[in-house]
């Protein structure tokens, strides 16, 4: 049996002057997500996004790579690369039965869980070790029956560099901030394109989490009440190790609404 479970958001605070937050362990504030591999290689079904074509796709994913990568370039040995089509279609959120290590990023144009608002723009799923807080997977679906999505530098449309820029920050570990110039900020408008640059605090959470040549260091940390427009969940599933935890957080809300908790309930 699934069971789906609220969680609240932790904040990260890396200096008195700058903040950023990482995504934690339910139940454990002190205990961070993090990749023990430096290269986290990903999977891009490019020809998935109706409004886009795969040349199209593709170079809003190598773009969005490439701008947490340079930020890294100075402090951070953490590093993402496209290695191309993926195997399958299934991710942590549809049609997985395990975690398969194949970080696949896809959109969803036929379905969306009914269980997700249709404003949502895209969620990653992370799979993770309870015992450390070592993420072992990591998905990013779209949601292509709501939206519409364009490459272009203008336009009232949902922009995929945007959005994708947005969402490998959570799956890096990273989650919402208040800023509202942050890519890491979780609320966004139609024509939105300032997350496809990151700001200050976006970089010094990569480099504080990924610091070059030493391990991922845990922080101080504070509470705070969960973001507008953004809610987070566990998923647990039988047939994952005992030692694993599926986090799947309600990344992104197209408008500034505050997304619905969710009692714990079998599903």
């Amino acid at each position: 049996m699934r069971a789906l479970v609220v969680i609240s958001i932790v904040w990260l605070a890396a200096s008195g002057a700058r903040a950023f937050e990482r995504s934690t362990v339910i139940g454990e504030p002190e205990r961070p997500l993090f990749w023990d591999a430096r290269v986290v290689h990903l999977r891009t079904a490019y020809d998935s996004c109706d409004d886009l074509g795969p040349e199209a796709v593709g170079g809003a994913v190598a773009r969005s790579v490439a701008t947490w990568n340079r930020a890294g370039d100075v402090c951070s040995d953490f590093r993402m690369v496209d290695d191309g089509y993926p195997t399958g279609f299934a991710t942590n959120l549809i049609g997985a039965e395990g975690y398969d290590g194949e970080n696949r990023i896809i959109w969803r144009e036929r379905s969306w869980p009914d269980d997700i608002s249709p404003a949502t723009l895209a969620l990653t799923t992370l799979v993770f070790r309870r015992s450390t807080g070592q993420i072992l997977d990591a998905d990013i679906d779209l949601n292509g029956v709501s939206h519409t999505w364009t490459v272009a530098d203008a336009g009232a449309l949902t922009d995929a560099e945007n959005t994708l820029t947005h969402e490998l920050g959570h799956l890096l570990g990273l989650g919402h901030v208040s800023d509202p110039e942050a890519t890491m900020y979780g609320q966004s408008d139609p024509g939105d394109l300032e997350k496809r640059s990151l700001s200050e605090d976006d970089a010094a959470g990569l480099c504080f989490t990924y610091p070059a040549g030493l391990a991922s260091p845990g922080a101080p940390y504070v509470r705070s009440p969960p973001l507008t427009g953004c809610a987070a969940t566990i998923r647990g599933r039988p047939s994952v190790p005992a030692t694993a935890g599926w986090l799947a957080l309600t990344l992104w809300w197209l408008r500034r609404r505050r997304a619905g908790r969710r009692a714990a309930r079998p599903v």
